[in-house]
């Protein structure tokens, strides 16, 4: 059977994700205490770049990189703020190739979001838990919630 009617997902079509380590704020000849928007402009200053895309967080936010006046010259970066540091997210099939709508794929599909979201690394895997341990650690907790208000009770009534 021929590929050539074969669909390919938006994963396969950018590849897998890689994070490389670019620089830091003071890389960038600036304070750690400096605000986010400072680092953007030194950032993209460096470059000599302009800002496509982007998406801030609490944590930080993510940025589509291009060359003015140059189509799918772009590549996402991530600026962490509690490591006060920029990283490069770059794709197995698109590197430095990307445009808007890639940028958006890579938002949905690798949920890029994590990186500057503000949250532990592994919060994004709550919803993964195994249903059978979360509904056991529910049931205990009612089972001890009425010896725990028995002490609060018994506390009152010394007091």
């Amino acid at each position: 059977m021929s590929n050539r009617y074969r669909r390919y997902s938006k994963r396969e079509l950018l590849g897998s994700l890689y994070v490389d380590y670019v620089m830091s704020v003071t890389d960038l000849g600036l304070t750690p205490q400096a605000n986010r928007w400072a680092v953007l402009r030194a950032f993209l200053d460096v470059g000599e770049a302009r800002a496509e895309r982007l998406v801030e967080e609490t944590g930080g936010f993510l940025l589509l990189q291009s060359v003015p006046g140059r189509p799918n010259t772009g590549a996402i970066y991530a600026y962490i703020e509690r490591l006060q540091a920029f990283f490069w997210l770059r794709f197995e099939q698109k590197e430095d190739t990307l445009n808007g709508e890639d940028f958006q794929h890579a938002l949905r599909i690798h949920h890029l979001v994590r990186f500057v979201s503000g949250y532990p690394s592994n919060a994004h895997r709550r919803h993964r838990r195994n249903r059978k341990a979360r509904t056991a650690a529910k049931g205990a907790a009612a089972i001890a919630a009425p010896a725990l208000m028995a002490q609060d009770v018994s506390l009152v009534a010394t007091l």
